[in-house]
């Protein structure tokens, strides 16, 4: 692949490789380890003020593209978005706040993720999805923030607020089907290399969102010794240190329209035991070198 393809894909850091780590801990380490983007929590940002938050990314030269929390659960973590009704509607409590505190932070992306299975029938499941998904779009889209909704395809290892009998979408054709049926406007897709592979890693999936359906892209190595159906988000690597064919995926998101963010989410915990300094480097190193074969490095 020319290097020229992986100018369009700019390195961004997921607070979830440092798990842990305060707002200003985590901003300071992206930053000094390189990264020009990152993602946050929502909860985070709010929590330690819109204003010293904003002052900060400008002290950092960071720009925030993409913030969880749309749905909270908790101080930091996101909520899925079939979670039970009364769960639900209280998540929904200061919704116009988070995004007014996203907008403010100049965060155009807002993502959440579909459950991949649910204990509600398939045709109830995404029934109900769809219309969440259009209810939080709508509600973004009056703040200038896109809704970027990821598709959960690893099997096992799932946390039970994402896990039931019944299935649900878990693969990129059947989100881009699912979203197109909610009719909904300023809705786009999370693509997630790791997602992608377990999914089979078939190109198609990605070059048949379309232009422009992409919003955001996160990324994860896959290990060399396990199966596509024995994949869990424990096992994700750095990119370039698993078996990925990251041409293959650069070239795709290239083909779909994409050039923009991709942000390293790791949830390894041999990895995260790592010092926060050393994640950080090894992340944005591999976030700009995953991109060449390594016959081209040498």
């Amino acid at each position: 692949m020319s290097a020229s393809l992986s100018d369009d894909f700019v390195p961004c850091l997921n607070p979830a490789t440092l798990s842990g780590l305060p707002l200003r801990e985590f901003l300071a380490v992206a930053a000094g380890a390189g990264f020009p983007t990152v993602e946050v929590s929502i909860q985070q940002a709010q929590a330690h003020g819109i204003g010293p938050s904003r002052d900060l990314l400008r002290e950092l030269g960071l720009t925030v593209v993409a913030a969880s929390g749309i749905l909270p659960a908790g101080p930091v973590l996101p909520a899925p978005l079939l979670v039970d009704p009364d769960t639900y509607r209280a998540c929904l409590q200061g919704l116009d706040g988070r995004l007014e505190a996203m907008a403010a932070l100049g965060c155009t992306v807002a993502t959440t993720v579909l459950n991949p299975r649910s204990p509600l029938d398939t045709i109830q499941a995404r029934a109900v999805a769809r219309e969440r998904i259009a209810e939080l779009a709508d509600a973004a889209a009056g703040h200038g923030v896109r809704l970027a909704v990821e598709a959960v395809s690893v099997q096992g290892g799932l946390p039970a607020d994402l896990d039931g009998p019944h299935p649900v979408a878990g693969t990129l054709p059947q989100l881009a089907e699912l979203l197109h049926d909610t009719r909904a406007e300023g809705l786009g897709v999370l693509v997630d290399s790791f997602h992608w592979a377990a999914a089979g890693a078939d190109p198609a999936h990605i070059t048949g969102l379309g232009p422009g359906a992409i919003a955001h892209v996160q990324m994860a190595d896959v290990p060399a010794d396990r199966a596509v159906g024995e994949l869990t988000d424990a096992q994700r690597l750095f990119p370039g240190d698993g078996a990925l064919n990251w041409t293959v995926f650069a070239e795709a998101l290239t083909q779909a329209g994409y050039a923009g963010p991709v942000s390293v989410e790791l949830f390894n915990p041999d990895l995260r035991a790592l010092p926060a300094g050393q994640i950080a480097r090894l992340s944005h190193h591999a976030a700009t070198r995953c991109w060449i074969p390594a016959e081209a490095s040498r």
